[in-house]
């Protein structure tokens, strides 16, 4: 895992937030009254988690910037992410909409968000110029590990596709989608059973199961040797399952974040 972390955000003209910056330690948190601006610094790094998987996965684009110049970054689209960018500008205001992320090795990023719609990520950072998504890599080496808000799990859960499960992991629906989800991605299931036992130690998981008839998944929990389906396990232990699974996906963040 990287030593360098996100040290401060600002933000100008973002939602609630007009003016407005804040420093990071190792540790954050965020505290305050209803409306206060908590879910919108959320919101900005749950974009700034899908704008680093492209610029992870590809190569710098030419894209406008906020002086009317042009440099190297992505668009993002927007039906990637999951926060609205409706009315992005604070009170409409019509002006563009900007945030700044500093990171420990002295270099930026930033989440643009012109009047006239879009999102575009662009950089400024030391040393040679950021081309390539292996340069991109090394200049900004910020994993981003979203825990999303977690609800009660589906009674019965429809099989759905890979995609799906993939699309809705840093979303609300993650929750609709659990069991598909290990039914999937059965390479991390050991440590996450291994994490369940030592946890909650007198219940132990089972894989998921298919239906194929019925395109429905199953999942059983045994409770001192009583199975019985995951969703009648209890509320409580449903939102564990869902905290473990996300919490057994962070080996490579550097950048945890839990609503």
């Amino acid at each position: 895992m990287s030593e360098v972390r996100i040290s401060s955000v600002k933000f100008k003209n973002f939602k609630a937030l007009s003016d407005y910056s804040v420093s990071l330690a190792e540790t954050n948190i965020l505290v305050g009254a209803n409306n206060a601006g908590k879910s919108t610094v959320i919101s900005a790094f749950r974009i700034l988690d899908v704008a680093l998987r492209r610029a992870r996965r590809l190569k710098a684009e030419r894209v406008p910037l906020p002086d009317g110049k042009f440099g190297l970054g992505h668009r993002i689209p927007e039906q990637q992410i999951s926060v609205s960018l409706e009315n992005v500008a604070t009170n409409y205001n019509g002006e563009d909409s900007r945030i700044e992320f500093r990171l420990t090795n002295k270099n930026k990023l930033f989440l643009f968000f012109p009047s006239d719609g879009g999102c575009i990520l662009h950089w400024e950072s030391e040393g040679p110029l950021v081309t390539t998504t292996l340069r991109f890599k090394s200049a900004f080496p910020i994993v981003i590990q979203i825990v999303p808000v977690l609800g009660p799990l589906e009674h019965e859960e429809a099989y759905v596709s890979e995609d799906t499960v993939k699309n809705a992991l840093n979303t609300h629906r993650a929750c609709r989608h659990f069991r598909n989800y290990w039914y999937y991605f059965k390479e991390d299931w050991d440590k996450f059973s291994t994490m369940i036992t030592a946890t909650w130690p007198s219940m132990a998981m089972s894989k998921p199961e298919l239906d194929v008839g019925n395109k429905k998944l199953r999942m059983f929990v045994a409770e001192e040797r009583i199975d019985r389906e995951v969703y009648w396990a209890g509320f409580g232990f449903q939102i564990w399952c869902q905290l473990l699974t996300h919490l057994s996906r962070a080996d490579e963040a550097s950048v945890l974040f839990s609503k």
